[in-house]
């Protein structure tokens, strides 16, 4: 009885002690980011030796040294000789399992999911991530899109939920608002009538709306927030209907690259589509950087950080199939002589309707697109290519930050650094406005208030895997031999494919990885062991993507027969 007693008085005096005032203060304490010279995202001057005072998630105060008190008991962050910026949010997001470390160690705190993730995926990915639970940057997502009846010629059905009537894509628009989506994303086969009902639905319940389209004059009538990818507006330009379906139907077949579609648009046609974007506010993202840096006069640093980061060594837990996405350099080198000067002078294009929409007022956003680029990087790589395409380094800084969250209406709260906004910040060395790719020279950041690590972990992984892969595996396989006698080896086994094995791609027996060689995008040659096939028996043959559990082939079957 008398141990009880004691316990209790035990337990009773450390909760004195842990809900007493300077305990819960201590928890509690401000962070004073000191020094240092702040671009706040408005768009107003610098300010130097800058004194921000964050309390719990909000910046309290912004002033000059001297200017501010400093709440006493503050955590300090000295930023002398640095700059300060609001973080980064990528404009156009394609949220992986492996992306989180990446894109904080690159100052992205935000990321708009701009794509077709499962919707149970992502919102768990969501809330994961604000628990703390998960890795990354703060999440706002359109998770599956809504897409129409693809047209004959396309070489597979659109991922997403297909909608063919107005109730239909109301619905579902519906559905998402009650899942919590803060986006909604349409695909180019929706027709017309139901494109322009699930916008209507959408912007009822506040939800800003984005599209693939080919039409910026139908975007603007349905109330759209945002178009996506140079296209948008590039086929818009292209007068004859016909024909824009037709270049469409040549880059979605894979007849062209899509990197040459710019050369078919029309720029006597841009101003008339500029004007409309700018009266109905609608932004932009181009993904230029995905697409074109190959032709930037800073290509070779470009490919020389992609590579830095690949090869990162903390970072080896990148599945495999991110070093495909530096191939865009050398797969520049390949174009015949007058396939790239379509595409130079394509390219030249796009330069010069981003400049008139920015110029016009337009709302510009910098996203990395993330499928032959790497992550996050590709934020700060167009940041520089806005730049060499003409804008200043503010407007490129603005297209990384407040113009995406105005895009979708979360400037309330993010995307500049002033009291009473949400505390995201990030801490660079260099001066983005002399030299913009100083961006990407992150030394801390500050996400929702509290400092976060910005290293990368060794072996990291996502507690919940994606559950679609990121990068496709063929489907179907067959291998030669298909028997082996018992204990035999090494053997050597043959796997083909119709077409579509990557250097990356695995050959497995019974789920163990084989040493793989790649052949061909028809064949993968794999060594056996004979201690592998000791036993007599039915052995799995399936090919994977390393680091992508759900990226694999259906399987073929080896015999192992008895040994004679």
């Amino acid at each position: 009885m008398k141990l009880a007693k004691a316990s209790n008085l035990i337990l009773f005096l450390a909760l004195i002690l842990f809900c007493s005032p300077a305990i819960l203060e201590a928890q509690t304490r401000p962070i004073v980011i000191m020094g240092g010279t702040l671009i706040d995202g408005t768009g107003r001057d610098p300010i130097e030796n800058v004194v921000i005072v964050i309390k719990g998630a909000r910046i309290e105060s912004v002033g000059k040294k001297g200017e501010l008190s400093i709440p006493k008991g503050s955590r300090i962050i000295d930023a002398k000789g640095k700059t300060l910026l609001p973080g980064f949010i990528d404009g156009h997001c394609h949220l992986s399992d492996f992306m989180g470390e990446l894109y904080l160690h690159l100052g992205v705190t935000t990321c708009p999911d701009i794509t077709q993730n499962d919707d149970y995926w992502t919102i768990a990915q969501r809330d994961g991530t604000d628990m703390g639970k998960i890795r990354g940057p703060r999440i706002w997502s359109t998770g599956k899109r809504l897409v129409g009846p693809p047209p004959p010629w396309a070489r597979r059905a659109e991922e997403g939920y297909l909608v063919k009537t107005p109730e239909e894509a109301r619905k579902i628009v519906r559905e998402k608002k009650e899942m919590g989506f803060e986006i909604i994303k349409l695909n180019e086969y929706v027709s017309p009538e139901v494109f322009k009902a699930a916008a209507d639905e959408a912007n009822r319940f506040g939800l800003p709306v984005t599209c693939h389209c080919l039409d910026v004059f139908l975007a603007a009538e349905a109330g759209l927030a945002g178009v996506e990818h140079h296209w948008a507006p590039g086929m818009t330009s292209i007068s004859d209907p016909k024909k824009r379906w037709q270049i469409h139907e040549d880059r979605m077949s894979g007849k062209i690259d899509t990197a040459e579609t710019s050369f078919y648009y029309e720029a006597d046609n841009f101003d008339k589509i500029i004007e409309v974007m700018v009266e109905k506010k609608i932004s932009w993202s181009p993904t230029i950087a995905t697409w074109f840096r190959p032709l930037s006069p800073s290509s070779k640093i470009f490919q020389e950080r992609e590579l830095s980061i690949l090869n990162h060594p903390r970072a080896k837990y990148f599945p495999p199939a991110l070093k495909m996405d530096v191939q865009m350099y050398q797969d520049y080198e390949t174009f015949s002589p007058d396939k790239r000067r379509r595409v130079e002078e394509g390219y030249r294009k796009i330069e010069d309707l981003i400049r008139r929409l920015v110029k016009a007022g337009g709302i510009l956003r910098a996203g990395s697109d993330p499928n032959n680029i790497i992550p996050a990087i590709g934020v700060h790589i167009e940041m520089k290519m806005f730049v060499e395409a003409g804008l200043t380094p503010m407007q490129a800084i603005q297209a990384a930050t407040i113009n995406v969250a105005r895009t979708f209406r979360k400037d309330k709260d993010f995307g500049t650094v002033e009291p009473g906004k949400v505390a995201d910040l990030v801490i660079v060395e260099g001066d983005p406005l002399k030299e913009i790719w100083a961006t990407q020279n992150v030394k801390r950041v500050i996400l929702n208030g509290k400092e976060v690590n910005i290293d990368f972990h060794p072996g990291y992984k996502n507690p919940i895997p994606r559950n679609r892969p990121t990068q496709r595996t063929p489907g179907t396989v067959e291998i030669s031999p298909r028997s082996i006698p018992q204990g035999f080896g090494p053997a050597t086994l043959k796997v083909t494919t119709r077409g579509g094995f990557e250097p990356f791609h695995k050959v497995t027996l019974n789920g163990k990885e084989l040493e793989t060689r790649f052949v061909s995008g028809r064949e993968l040659e794999a060594t056996i062991p004979s201690e592998a096939i000791q036993k007599p028996g039915l052995y799995t043959v399936v090919v994977v993507n390393p680091g992508d559990f759900v990226s694999k082939s259906s399987p073929a079957y080896l015999i192992i027969p008895f040994k004679k």
